[in-house]
């Protein structure tokens, strides 16, 4: 039965690690192409896997390498890493198109807002391909029609992606919404941040992906508040009771 109101907030979701349980497999798939790299071009500051994980979840790949590689203007030209980027954005669909699934409770949480009215949209750094690969594996496409899915890297004119708010403002124009009306849920510290300098009202931190150990949680909750959320959960489900108790 369709609700016969609408709530005025707004509820904007990040993908990776958020909405999808995406990071860790994503984050694989780059860290073992970096390897590679790093024998085509010496001179990349070397991860373990784990550290890759915790350092790089929510950065596009061409800013990992760019950090990989401070000089990278001389170890590594425009050309290089356009090819690179593109490498591992291939690498990583193909992963994610078998591998990727819900985070935990998601579904049951979309559903929630889809039924009592709440309007919600994807807000992503990720490609449009990308997000359809992860949105089919994690069956969660009935959820995200295309109108509700926003990327930093094919919605804007130019790939704008978070922390920059580009993609945040974009989305609340489409929406045909107030910032002050809306709530981001992040993971990231790039995420919350682009929240906060699009400048919306409400900001949830989330720390139940998979790409966070339990020994990190804490500290990386403490983060996200720190960047500008003003509540973390480690449960999705946890999300209705903070909508439900927060003034419409």
């Amino acid at each position: 039965m369709k609700p016969l109101y609408q709530h005025p907030k707004v509820v904007l979701f990040d993908h990776d690690g958020t909405v999808v349980d995406s990071e860790t497999i994503a984050l694989e798939s780059a860290w073992r192409l970096t390897n590679e790299v790093a024998r085509e071009f010496p001179g990349a500051q070397y991860y373990e896997l784990e550290d890759f994980v915790k350092s790089f979840a929510g950065k596009p790949y061409r800013e990992i390498l760019k950090k990989l590689y401070p000089d990278s203007l001389t170890s590594l030209n425009e050309r290089d890493i356009d090819r690179l980027v593109a490498e591992e954005e291939k690498r990583a669909i193909q992963r994610l198109t078998i591998e990727a699934k819900a985070t935990e409770g998601t579904p049951e949480v979309l559903s929630y807002l889809r039924d009592d009215g709440f309007e919600y949209a994807l807000v992503s750094n990720s490609s449009l391909q990308r997000l359809s690969a992860c949105l089919t594996s994690a069956a969660l496409t009935d959820y995200f029609p295309s109108e509700q899915i926003f990327s930093a890297h094919d919605s804007l004119p130019v790939p704008r992606p978070k922390p920059l708010p580009d993609i945040y403002l974009y989305a609340v124009k489409c929406l045909d919404a107030e910032a002050s009306g809306c709530v981001a849920v992040e993971d990231s510290l790039s995420g919350v941040r682009a929240a906060v300098a699009a400048g919306i009202a409400q900001i949830i931190g989330y720390v139940g992906g998979t790409h966070i150990s339990e020994d990190e949680r804490k500290s990386r909750a403490d983060g996200l508040v720190s960047a500008g959320a003003q509540q973390v959960i480690d449960r999705m489900h946890d999300l209705i009771d903070i909508l439900s108790a927060t003034p419409l």
